[in-house]
């Protein structure tokens, strides 16, 4: 686990990442809490995927680290 702050978004739950067979890219589900600023928080998280990607790139040990896309969840 590992906090981010990014000025503009509340906390985040990710609630399901589905990878690629390749294991290139991640799909990321994410939901703001409250439900509330979707779409804006989703496009904060792109625009600051590069950061988020490098902390990971810190945190796990993979040979690639995939390219991360952030979407709305939806399930609920």
């Amino acid at each position: 686990m590992f906090c981010i702050s990014i000025y503009g978004v509340n906390t985040i739950t990710v609630t399901e990442v589905r990878m690629s067979q390749d294991l290139k890219i991640a799909k990321a589900y994410v939901l703001p809490l409250g439900g509330k600023d979707a779409d804006e928080a989703i496009n904060k998280l792109k625009e600051y995927s590069f950061l988020i990607r490098k902390i990971l790139s810190q945190k796990v040990m993979m040979k690639f680290l995939p390219k991360i896309l952030f979407r709305k969840d939806e399930s609920f």
